[in-house]
């Protein structure tokens, strides 16, 4: 196991109360690594002997349809675009032991809800709840640890870029993908594209709701320039 992740299980582990099944938020900007740094912790955790389940947030967006309804198409990712009321309840099915919880499934290809698909979650020992609306009120105070994954803004404004670049590559030929719609666009002009869906909304979330709520946090994993961890400490 690498050290950073296991530093980070220890300080996870370290805060928690006696008494299973735990909830551990990862919170963090839009294309941070939260999902990775979610991945190698579960494996950590793992290694303590924990029944680790990884769920996303972003399963609890409304779906596009509401959204479109609402007109919060341009607000996704923002706290009115998710269902608290259905998070907590799922917080609070965890908490009760529940031997069978099924949670909606989000697909970043296609950018919704899949309607027909559910995922199952079943009698958690520990579930970690990543995504940008994690540490946020009110889901923040069902948490018994939480995580925030930093990095500076230039830098994840860089890394979300290539990955749109890269998402939109990849959906070259596939209709059903929500990046296949720019995937004709020009390399400078998808750039900047991707650099102006930054600045009007994903960096005005960061801002605004996102790094308000590293204040949170018990433990901080701050990430280097090259996408990797440079430091994790408890606050």
């Amino acid at each position: 196991m690498e050290e950073p992740f296991a530093t980070l299980a220890d300080l996870v582990t370290g805060s928690l109360g006696p008494q299973a099944p735990h909830i551990v938020g990862i919170g963090g900007a839009v294309a941070v690594g939260k999902s990775t740094v979610a991945a190698g912790l579960a494996e950590a955790l793992g290694e303590h002997g924990r029944r680790v389940d990884v769920v996303p947030t972003d399963a609890f967006l409304y779906p596009n349809a509401i959204l479109h309804d609402r007109s919060l198409d341009m607000r996704k990712g923002f706290p009115e675009s998710f269902d608290a009321d259905a998070l907590l309840r799922f917080v609070e099915a965890v908490r009760a032991g529940a031997a069978r919880i099924e949670v909606p499934v989000y697909s970043h290809a296609t950018y919704d809800i899949l309607p027909d698909e559910r995922a199952l979650v079943t009698r958690p020992d520990l579930v970690l709840l990543e995504g940008v609306f994690a540490l946020q009120i009110p889901v923040v105070e069902a948490l018994d640890a939480a995580v925030y994954v930093h990095a500076e803004e230039q830098e994840v404004r860089r890394w979300f870029v290539d990955r749109f670049r890269r998402l939109t590559a990849e959906a070259r030929g596939d209709p059903s993908s929500f990046y296949a719609g720019f995937a004709d666009i020009p390399a400078d002009a998808l750039t900047a594209l991707a650099e102006s869906t930054w600045d009007s909304i994903n960096g005005v979330n960061l801002r605004e709701h996102i790094l308000p709520s590293r204040d949170r946090a018990t433990v901080i994993v701050e990430k280097a320039a090259d996408h990797s961890i440079g430091r994790v400490a408890a606050v």
